[in-house]
């Protein structure tokens, strides 16, 4: 041990000794390090981190394939429950993906809730920090609706300790407080809801408050949500027995849904999904699994850049150190034990570069997280990465890699060379410059790899700027959207729908409004769920109908939608109030597309369609009118878009306000948010901004933009290390031969013919490496093809920013060698040795 912690002593000297070189080489080791613990702390988030409930690994999530979506029917959740069959104990929730609108005293938002069994708390082995969980009789329909907060929620609204037992408003229900969730949980899955409710609240919360009709006992499954139902399997049970005791209730779900219980229907058993109660847990898990063997891999080329460039640092550093290495042979050193004091030089190095890596990882993850929380889904903002102790052991396993990756190498080759070559050679000349040609392969590999990243961020940041900015014919910035909630505010549905109607009157009379209309539901391109067919008459089952287009849209408008979305009309006529009438023709507007799908000269004025979902279809409707179409975010997907006139009776939350100045926009939001609170000042505004600000925050846009923000971090750190690595090799090379340069000076040599003759290596690595890092990052574009939406993975603009970027990066880390080389004094040359 005493000989170790020599070695450890003498290592500390050396590196004070050289605290340019020390320096350097922390930066480096920092980049890669810092680099992969970010990545890792990603990984550790959506595959590694266990959830905060009891007994995790022993939880499996019940599900129905190809009924419903994969949805449990309460019906069928009692009778699962009640047949004591598989699970010792079972609980449900819905997907949690719903929100609703809350009051509680100034604060007007939307929440994201998850409807929650009333055994949800004790059966994951979780008490609240404050009051309780649910009661048994509180998951009856009947009951009076209670919530518990999460932590994070109840922070949002104040953190009053005295919350519990006050009331709030969910969609204009009044609901009491009865307890706050402990602070990191989130349920099962890492995305958690803002408030929790029984199972009995939804029918009051969701379904009478947004003014519909009691289902009745008849059709009893209507007020409760659709389930998914997670259990704890009996001891000694494991995932294909517990299935196989499952499928003995097939026989009765046939009988209780004889609609849609088909043939291929069947039990399925699985682990839980780690991120989200809304997606099946195997395909996330496969999700997840490749985003992160992405990441990694991304990480993992930045920590191997780092550690060449290193490693061809420790080579041409070590070349320094020649006769001190000759002389440490000469006293008796062995070679091994040679090999031990540059490797622990190395552990040191990679150690205070694995601290250096964790302070640049903590900020790191601070950064990605506010980039995680510019989404505006509510549910995202539990979303969170952390340096865990996993992370803090992965980050020591980088370390000790990274110690390997650039310390191997280097302490086998000095520790290689002879006695007597070491005592005779300069340590100046012929050695070094050998030296020198042997870390070019290293520089070249560097640069390959700093293009397949380089390229990565080009392709991923050209992808985000095309979704954000894409052609809609018209401004985004002269329009405003206002969402509103009368419903919330104690009104029934017709009375609702009065208000917004008087509202959307009141608000186009303002000066300054150019046009106003209304729909049912936000919508901006994209697309539905709908198939749309043409219909003929006289036809008969299948034959009446031809397929037109999947996934179109259906949207109700009312007002004058169309002008106030700058959309003109190409052929017919606009809505008028009539067509809203009971006994009025069923009328409908298509956009060009699908009046092409029609006719393909695309005059399909006359013709008759129809929507349908699986089996059902609506009544046929004539088309008036054609418009173009809206694109949404999916830009190689341009869906089919159909709209048709509100009815009396259907609700128009959402207001489009076309201004006359976009200038005036910050105005007219405060003037229209005065106008709606003196008419109603009971209805809250829920939202209010411009279209291009709802496009922007779009869940593609936002998961595109981090996509490249990503990508451009990681490519911006291949970029300055494989500068580096350029530099430092180049910078070395002309230390060694300045003998040789104030040889070349003193006979002729122009500082033009100095420059250029360290310049040409230069640009030789820098072609071929390009070269080949082009073919590589082409290949990887094609892996990672399906995440760029808004263009090709062999993207001209892209490759030539790859190529641009390093290239003057390259350049530019030659020309600082160069220039000082030019600089040299020939005569101070001639004097070196």
């Amino acid at each position: 041990m005493s000989t170790v912690w020599q070695d450890v002593r003498y290592g500390i000297r050396m590196l004070r000794k050289n605290p340019g070189f020390t320096a350097i080489a922390l930066i480096t080791l920092a980049i890669g390090i810092g680099a992969n613990a970010v990545m890792f702390s990603v990984t550790d988030l959506l595959l590694l981190r266990p959830m905060k409930v009891k007994e995790p690994e022993q939880l499996a999530c019940c599900t129905f394939r190809n009924f419903l979506g994969g949805d449990i029917p309460h019906s069928a959740y009692i009778t699962i429950r009640d047949s004591n069959l598989a699970f010792k104990d079972l609980m449900v929730q819905d997907d949690g993906y719903r929100s609703v609108t809350l009051v509680h005293k100034d604060t007007t938002r939307q929440v994201s809730t998850t409807f929650v069994s009333a055994n949800y708390f004790s059966f994951l082995g979780v008490a609240p920090i404050r009051g309780r969980g649910f009661l048994p009789e509180e998951e009856l329909l009947e009951a009076s609706p209670v919530v518990v907060l999460s932590y994070r929620f109840w922070q949002r609204l104040g953190g009053d300790p005295d919350i519990v037992g006050q009331y709030l408003s969910l969609n204009g229900v009044r609901c009491q407080v009865v307890g706050i969730a402990p602070e990191a949980f989130t349920g099962i899955t890492i995305i958690g809801p803002d408030v929790w409710l029984p199972l009995g609240s939804h029918l009051s919360v969701v379904w009478l408050s947004r003014g519909h009709a009691s289902p009745g006992e008849a059709r009893s499954d209507r007020s409760y949500p659709y389930l998914k139902l997670v259990g704890r399997l009996k001891p000694g049970l494991n995932m294909a027995t517990a299935q196989a005791q499952l499928q003995t209730l097939v026989p009765r779900f046939k009988e209780d849904y004889p609609r849609f219980w088909k043939p291929d229907c069947s039990l399925y058993l699985q682990r839980p999904p780690r991120i989200s109660m809304g997606v099946d847990s195997e395909e996330e898990r496969k999700v997840s699994t490749y985003f992160s063997l992405v990441l990694m891999g991304v990480s993992g080329i930045i920590l191997i850049i780092a550690c060449m460039n290193l490693a061809n640092m420790l080579i041409v550093h070590g070349t320094g150190r020649h006769r001190e290495i000759a002389i440490r042979l000469a006293l008796g050193g062995g070679r091994l034990r040679l090999m031990r004091q540059l490797l622990i030089e190395s552990l040191l190095l990679a150690l205070l570069g694995g601290a250096f890596g964790l302070i640049l990882a903590f900020w790191g993850t601070r950064i990605l997280n506010a980039w995680i929380a510019t989404v505006k889904l509510p549910e995202m903002f539990s979303l969170k990465t952390e340096l865990s102790v996993r992370v803090l052991v992965a980050t020591l396993g980088f370390s000790l890699i990274a110690t390997l990756l650039f310390g191997l190498r280097p302490a086998l080759g000095l520790s290689r060379r002879g006695l007597i070559t070491e005592l005779k050679e300069s340590g100046s000349a012929m050695f070094l410059s050998a030296r020198i040609k042997k870390s070019h392969l290293s520089v070249l590999c560097q640069i390959a790899l700093a293009v397949v990243l380089v390229l990565g961020a080009a392709l991923f940041t050209h992808n985000s700027l095309r979704l954000a900015q894409p052609n809609y014919g018209f401004s985004l910035d002269d329009k405003l959207v206002v969402e509103l909630d009368a419903l919330s505010a104690g009104y029934d549905r017709i009375r609702s729908a009065q208000v917004c109607e008087a509202l959307a009157d009141h608000l186009a009379s303002l000066p300054g409004v150019k046009a106003l209309g209304m729909t049912t539901r936000f919508f901006f391109g994209g697309s539905g769920v709908m198939s749309i067919y043409e219909y003929a008459p006289g036809g008969e089952g299948d034959e009446s109908r031809r397929f037109l287009a999947e996934y179109c849209p259906v949207t109700e408008v009312g007002g004058d939608y169309f002008a106030a979305m700058g959309l003109p009309l190409l052929q017919g006529r606009a809505f008028n109030r009539l067509d809203s009438t009971p006994d009025a023709e069923k009328v409908i507007i298509i956009d060009e597309s699908l009046a092409r799908k029609l006719r393909p000269d695309g005059k399909a004025l006359g013709c008759l369609i129809q929507s349908g979902i699986f089996t059902e279809y609506s009544e046929p409707y004539r088309v008036v009118g054609i418009v173009p179409n809206v694109q949404g975010t999916e830009i190689k997907k341009i869906h089919a878009q159909t709209y048709k006139p509100i009815q009396p009776d259907q609700l128009c939350p959402y207001l489009y306000i076309r201004l006359a100045n976009a200038d005036s926009v910050p105005a007219m939001m405060q003037k229209i948010s005065e106008e709606i609170h003196k008419i109603e000042p009971r209805v809250p505004i829920l939202s209010m901004a411009t279209l291009a600000r709802r496009h922007r925050d779009n869940d593609e846009l936002w998961s595109a933009g981090l996509c490249a923000r990503l990508a451009l971090t990681a490519g911006a750190m291949a970029l300055f290390l494989a500068a580096l690595g350029i530099y430092a090799v180049k910078g070395y090379m002309v230390a060694s031969r300045t003998p040789e340069i104030g040889i070349r000076m003193a006979l002729g040599a122009t500082n033009k013919n100095i420059m250029g003759m360290v310049f040409r290596e230069g640009i030789v690595l820098t072609i071929v490496g390009l070269i080949l890092g082009l073919l590589l990052g082409l290949g990887a574009a094609r892996l990672v093809s399906s995440a760029l939406y808004a263009i090709n993975p062999v993207d001209p603009l892209s490759v030539a920013a790859a190529v641009v970027s390093l290239g003057f990066a390259s350049m530019l880390a030659s020309y600082i060698p160069a220039r000082r080389a030019a600089r040299i004094d020939p005569m101070e040359a001639l004097h070196y040795e």
